[in-house]
């Protein structure tokens, strides 16, 4: 009996290309319906605790004055506050309203696609999986 290579991280890639393009173009589509750019959805969902602008740009990986901007169009829909950081006052602060995080729990529940595909999977597939991502997340978070 012969056994087939092991799979490299290269015969990866393209796989998990797919998921996060999936996983992109349906939240690209839920904030769509609320009026908000894939960036705003995004540092909506990302805001479960206050966040330094700074944070916020790194997030989106753009310049603090994107960032800037993205969180005032937001502010002034009501959805997110900026307040001066309590360890540097010349420092800012954005959190979610509570209407902020009511859309950001509606734009989870909308990605209907990734909900669907994830429902797919067999119980054990999605206990397989979610370990494997939290470790894949972990590593990538460490870059």
């Amino acid at each position: 009996m012969t056994h087939p290579e092991p799979f490299s991280a290269a015969d990866l890639l393209e796989p998990l290309a797919l998921v996060v393009r999936g996983h992109y173009d349906d939240l690209a589509a839920a904030a769509a319906r609320h009026g908000l750019s894939t960036s705003q959805a995004r540092v909506l969902i990302a805001l479960n605790e206050p966040m330094p602008m700074r944070a916020v740009a790194e997030h989106l990986v753009c310049d603090a004055s994107n960032a800037t901007g993205l969180i005032a169009r937001m502010e002034a829909r009501g959805l997110v506050r900026r307040a001066p950081s309590p360890d540097d006052r010349r420092s800012k602060m954005a959190s979610r309203t509570p209407e902020g995080t009511a859309l950001a729990s509606r734009l989870r529940a909308e990605m209907y696609t990734v909900h669907a595909a994830l429902e797919a999977l067999t119980p054990q597939e999605r206990a397989d999986l979610l370990p494997l991502l939290g470790r894949l997340g972990d590593l990538l978070s460490h870059r």
